[in-house]
């Protein structure tokens, strides 16, 4: 399937969200086809509005832009460890999150292995900020029984 679809220009895996929810990103010819694939194999695949190819090389030149901004940032080790989705550790380390947060913009995002970190720590209260419950929704995938509210600021 891959390859089909790659014909058509270049395809990573952009985000490895929860059990049977990966994000596939790249050009758009080769997003365009892994969609007719996916369909023809019985898939539903759900186009994502967004303005660029993130967590992918295609987003290699913003990187070094990136780096240069957070050099002039005051970037603290954090009071409570950060896991990365980068690689779904923690870490306390000012410039390794530094770095971190550079390269997340080119490589996938580790959101499964990322909450289930969390979980094994001992985790097991989760919030997720600002509208909507998609994340509360991908965490409830990932383990039935975590524990997950809502704060946001509508009615």
């Amino acid at each position: 399937m891959r390859d089909e679809a790659v014909a058509a220009g270049p395809l990573w895996i952009a985000n490895y969200l929860c059990p049977g929810n990966t994000v596939l990103s790249g050009s758009k010819p080769a997003c365009e086809a892994v969609i007719g694939i996916i369909e023809q194999a019985g898939g539903k695949p759900v186009p994502l509005a967004v303005a660029g190819a993130f967590h992918t090389p295609l987003m290699e030149s913003a990187c070094e832009r990136l780096a240069a901004v957070l050099e002039t940032v005051e970037v603290r080790p954090p009071r409570i460890p950060v896991v990365s989705n980068v690689d779904a550790v923690a870490h306390s380390d000012a410039g390794e999150i530094r770095e971190i947060l550079v390269r997340q913009v080119v490589r996938p995002v580790l959101w499964e292995d990322s909450m289930r970190a969390l979980l094994n720590a001992g985790v097991d209260r989760f919030f997720e900020i600002g509208p909507g419950k998609v994340l509360k929704g991908l965490l409830k995938r990932i383990d039935r029984k975590a524990s997950c509210e809502t704060v946001n600021d509508s009615p």
